[in-house]
């Protein structure tokens, strides 16, 4: 992937050069999702981590072995290694020791004045001897249950009085965060004693070094250790304080919630275009995709057969019809064309997601870096590159709803999240290698049976006993970069049956299983169960039959069958059992045929049934 930035901020380097900020393309592609275009913390996904991201700007770093602005050293171990329990990744597989010396530079550049002062590394030597007995001692006697309370749930006494995001984290529950090369007990013992001894900036977390004896140090984070012996890294909700400030704050969905540059573009609702600017060509002042298919003609043959393209289906406009909140239609027809009032173009009323509505604001065109050789330049054409279309953060508006809105702890499209706590972000693969390989235009997903094929695997073990037969599925995320399915609105059914040699099925020889996010509506948001599976992760269908015909049994047939629209199936069959007007009635029937009939077999394996070791 590469990235061309036509605009750089420059500042002066800590080391005495020039360095673009935030522009460079390991930093635009590892870190701007959290930390944010400018550094200021602020990046898109930051309202979705479970720990702040760091403000670079303002030179306070809470892993310092140095009293102030960090050694080279510090920076290299954060990145290279990650925050545990927190979202800050370990990057030490992905990046090149240049690339990670790249970054070293990029921070220090956000706050050249903190890097400028002498930083000399400081050290709680080497390793000592266990002691718990000392550590539990000095925890009162040191004044360290007066914050951290005396269990280390983070409830001392002076706990109350801070700031929530600036309270002590309960070291029972969650891994210790400062970054460490190994997670043994041995490299949490160090990073405790480091904390211990170097404070943590920006926090009432003070520095023991030189207040108590080294030999201290260690017993004390001996009891720090055994606090946490049993904490968990737990991810996969987003952190409740992040939930309870965004209720208490405006936002709505289909906004972009970063800084920067590009917050201007998509951190607002899409606003008319106006008036066509007078140097436009006629085809380039319209907001039709059958104009811009003149000149992107392979896109728009890929866009056409697309869930993009039909966004603006038979389903969503006979909920607008009904009355229904009208939310869907920021994401399904965001144009402000495309909706009733001043500016509604009846004709882009269908056009669901159109090329628009992604490329274009104020009849500028936006798009990715590197454009096709073959395409001729039109000169007269506003356009402007942005590396945004190669991150993963660009489909963030539409493909994940804010804190506000989780349900059980996370919101009812979490797409992104996922990603974001899964092992691909890390990597610098993004939705785009994906959905868009190659830049083509189709964006497959769940209802493409290909594109599942290649993000499961199924295994299975079938065996004859002495009384009938046990059958072992697991069904393993090995392509997806989020929960398979990500959305509440498809499931995938795991299914297991006996056959016998004719091949016919043995009756009362079969098992099932859903995967996915059962939720319903009842004026609230619901969840009865979520059996999604994580990338890399899988689930068991385990099943034993004995009795019967089960003795019969020589194959076992498993197959995963996906219902894509299988939320909105059960939704558009309880609204058509309600009296409707005859063109909302007609709408709904469509959608619901459309829907069921979406159904297909996305992987099938017969496996004869072999003795049981």
């Amino acid at each position: 992937m590469s990235y061309i930035v036509a605009t750089l901020i420059v500042v002066g380097d800590a080391r005495g050069g020039d360095l673009p900020i935030g522009r460079s393309r390991t930093y635009d592609r590892y870190c701007v999702a959290c930390h944010g275009e400018l550094g200021d913390g602020r990046g898109p996904a930051a309202p979705f981590t479970w720990g702040v991201p760091r403000d670079f700007t303002t030179g306070q770093f809470k892993w310092s072995t140095t009293g102030g602005a960090p050694s080279d050293a510090d920076l290299r171990t954060a990145i290279s290694f990650g925050a545990p329990g927190t979202s800050m990744p370990a990057f030490g597989a992905s990046l090149s020791t240049a690339e990670v010396d790249e970054l070293v530079t990029a921070i220090a550049a956000f706050a050249p004045s903190a890097f400028r002062a002498p930083r000399r590394a400081q050290d709680v030597g080497p390793t000592r001897p266990a002691n718990l007995e000392r550590g539990t001692y000095l925890w009162t006697q040191s004044g360290c249950a007066t914050c951290h309370g005396d269990t280390g749930h983070g409830d001392g006494p002076a706990a109350a009085a801070m700031a929530s995001e600036r309270r002590p984290y309960d070291l029972t529950a969650s891994p210790l965060h400062r970054p460490r090369p190994r997670d043994d007990v041995d490299g949490r013992r160090r990073a405790a004693a480091q904390s211990i001894a170097f404070g943590l900036a920006g926090t009432a977390m003070p520095a023991y070094l030189g207040q108590l004896p080294e030999a201290d140090l260690w017993a004390l984070a001996d009891r720090v250790v055994a606090f946490g012996e049993h904490a968990r890294d737990e991810r996969s909700a987003i952190d409740p304080l992040r939930i309870a400030a965004d209720r208490a704050a405006p936002l709505a969905t289909a906004i972009w919630p970063g800084t920067g540059s590009d917050a201007a573009i998509w951190g607002t609702y899409l606003a008319a275009q106006g008036t066509p600017p007078a140097k436009l060509a006629p085809a380039e002042a319209s907001l039709s995709v059958r104009q811009c298919e003149r000149c992107h003609a392979k896109q728009v043959r890929e866009w056409t057969g697309s869930l993009h393209a039909h966004a603006g289906s038979p389903g969503l406009y006979a909920q607008l019809d009904a009355g229904l909140a009208d939310t869907c239609r920021r994401c399904h027809a965001p144009l402000a064309e495309q909706a009733p009032g001043p500016s509604y173009q009846p004709d882009l009323r269908d056009q669901g997601v159109t090329c628009a509505a992604c490329h274009l604001r104020g009849w500028t065109r936006n798009g990715p870096p590197r454009v096709d050789p073959t395409l001729l330049a039109a000169p007269a054409y506003p356009r402007e590159e942005r590396p945004i279309y190669e991150r993963a953060d660009f489909c963030m508006p539409c493909h994940q709803l804010p804190p506000r809105n989780a349900v059980a702890g996370k919101p009812l499209l979490d797409t992104y999240k996922e990603w974001l706590e899964g092992p691909y972000m890390k990597r610098g693969i993004q939705c785009q290698h994906c959905h868009m390989p190659n830049r083509e235009h189709e964006w497959r997903g769940v209802h493409d049976a290909e594109t599942v094929r290649q993000g499961i695997k199924l295994d299975v073990a079938a065996h004859a006993t002495k009384i009938g037969a046990t059958v072992v599925a697991d069904l393993i995320n090995i392509g997806a970069g989020h929960d398979l399915p990500t959305t509440p609105t498809p499931a995938l059914w795991l299914k297991i049956e006996l056959r016998d040699a004719r091949g016919e099925p043995i009756e009362g020889a079969r098992a099932e299983m859903r995967i996915g996010r059962d939720i319903w509506f009842d004026g609230t948001w619901h969840e009865r169960s979520d059996t999604r599976i994580p990338p890399g992760s899988k689930v068991t269908l385990a099943k034993a039959w004995k009795g019967g015909r089960v003795n019969e049994a020589t194959t076992a047939s498993v197959s995963v069958e996906v219902w894509p629209d299988d939320f909105y199936e059960h939704f558009y069959e309880t609204r058509l059992k309600q009296q409707l007007p005859a063109a909302i009635r007609a709408q709904y029937e469509a959608a619901f045929k459309a829907a069921t009939g979406s159904h297909y077999v996305a992987e099938r394996l017969d496996v004869a049934l072999t003795s049981a070791p």
